[in-house]
């Protein structure tokens, strides 16, 4: 009796030092994964797991470092392995779909964002990137969706998302949908509404309103319905004129027996009276159920190059006439 309690007593201080060394490693690595020694750090932690093959925490650190030194099959199974040991991870589900997003396999990311929302809808960044990829399949609701309950919730970087995605995008009802292009940096630089109207102006880079290269402006005219596309355009026109009186009015293209009438057109001006500079603009209106939607985007030259041109008429001609339902 007194030999089994001595081996008793030996197995649970050998169990007790394996334990300590682990943790030993695992610190050893949280230390210089840190300081960014990757390698080192990955060292320590497979350590670690040497030890104690069910030391969660050092599968997910691990896992981390390799994504941050691009092995993405690597950090894949020892994110899988994370959730293995436990299945309520969250920062396992969150990096994981990390990985796929990574890898453009926006359809496999998807279910471990779901998870990581299931189980702490303010889980940071989850519902924005989730609304990316609700844009990147083609799900434009879904994705304005994430992006209104993100801002509810206070992501800083809401705001950003829904000008970018989503446009002019209201609460509920009608709204029009452009995507301004991620790789160009745009941001919302005012946003402004009332119950006539809803106007949107964005920039690119860290430019402001008083010291800009190129602008992109959103407006909703709230009510207007049933406009000639031809008035429309002429209405901008002679305004426009106010401030530039030589300015050139180019009709690019419309059409009106659609459901939603819509027309492209430039503005051009060499000169206006008050400061002398330069602008010109490409116009693009549509007409929906409830509002009118008048977007441009301009840059300061006395015209616009052909190969300018024809990237923002593509993108206008992405514009979608959606509804939103706060309820879905």
């Amino acid at each position: 009796m007194k030999e089994l309690i001595t081996i008793f007593f030996l197995v649970i201080s050998m169990c007790t030092a394996f334990g300590q060394k682990a943790q030993e490693y695992l610190d050893n690595g949280i230390d210089k994964h840190t300081k960014e020694d990757f390698k080192g750090a990955l060292k320590d932690y497979s350590k670690a797991i040497k030890e104690d093959d069910k030391l969660t925490l050092a599968y997910f650190n691990r896992g981390t470092v390799k994504l941050t030194i691009n092995d993405l099959k690597g950090a894949l199974a020892d994110f899988d392995k994370t959730i293995e040991l436990d299945n309520t991870f969250i920062k396992a589900y969150y990096s994981r779909a990390s990985v796929y997003v990574t890898q453009e396999k926006y359809k496999e990311a998807m279910p471990d964002l779901n998870k990581v929302i299931e189980i702490d809808d303010k889980f940071p960044n989850a519902l924005t990137l989730r609304g990316q990829l609700h844009f990147a399949l083609q799900n434009k609701e879904a994705c304005c969706r994430d992006f209104r309950r993100a801002k509810e919730i206070g992501d800083p970087a809401a705001n950003d998302y829904l000008s970018k995605y989503c446009g002019n995008e209201q609460q509920s009802g009608e709204s029009l949908m452009l995507y301004w292009p991620e790789e160009e940096n745009w941001k919302m630089a005012s946003n402004q509404e009332n119950e006539q109207m809803a106007m949107m102006d964005l920039l690119r880079n860290d430019e402001t309103l008083d010291n800009w290269t190129e602008i992109g402006t959103m407006q909703s005219i709230k009510g207007a319905t049933g406009v000639p596309m031809d008035k429309a355009m002429n209405l901008m026109y002679e305004q426009s004129k106010q401030s530039c009186p030589k300015a050139k009015l180019t009709l690019i293209e419309k059409d009106e027996n659609v459901e939603f009438p819509w027309t492209i057109f430039t503005i051009e001006c060499d000169s206006h009276k008050d400061d002398k500079i330069a602008e010109s603009q490409l116009w693009y209106i549509v007409q929906g159920k409830t509002s009118l939607y008048v977007n441009f985007r301009a840059i300061k030259e006395t015209s616009i190059p052909e190969e300018t041109k024809a990237k923002w008429i593509k993108f206008f001609k992405t514009g979608e006439v959606v509804y939103m339902d706060e309820k879905k």
